[in-house]
């Protein structure tokens, strides 16, 4: 069986751009994953910086609040109080320590929030890696 050389070349030659092809289109759809999977990553980075700001901007207004008390209190213990304004100011007192710790419990949450990011993001990388290896992307 003489088969040409030039007829075993097209075939091999097509053969080749064939599987060329689809590395190439293979190799596409996996920047576009990356890329749009970098973009949701630098999104939520933007979300997580503004968290972090706002909790820094709760912990000054909770340790402003904290100096204002102290000043209160120290104003008070000066001056001798009556009986009535003493039972007033310790209500209010009991008040203000019940907003402080709603105050620390939804800082106390934000920072889990926080904390479970890259737990997250690792999982949704795991998941990316998996679908690539399977060839589901």
């Amino acid at each position: 069986m003489n088969v040409p050389l030039a007829l075993v070349s097209v075939i091999i030659g097509g053969c080749l751009a064939i599987v060329g092809s689809l590395i190439v289109l293979n190799l596409r759809s996996i920047k576009s994953c990356l890329s749009s999977f970098t973009q949701r990553v630098d999104r939520q980075d933007t979300k997580i910086e503004k968290q972090e700001s706002n909790i820094e901007k709760a912990k000054d207004d909770l340790r402003e609040l904290c100096r204002n008390m102290a000043s209160c209190k120290v104003d008070c213990d000066r001056n001798t109080v009556s009986k009535e304004d003493w039972v007033r100011s310790e209500g209010y007192t009991r008040k203000e320590i019940k907003e402080l710790a709603s105050t620390l419990n939804r800082i106390e949450g934000k920072i889990t929030v926080v904390e479970k990011i890259p737990e997250i993001c690792g999982g949704i990388v795991r998941e990316v890696v998996t679908q690539l290896n399977n060839g589901g992307l």
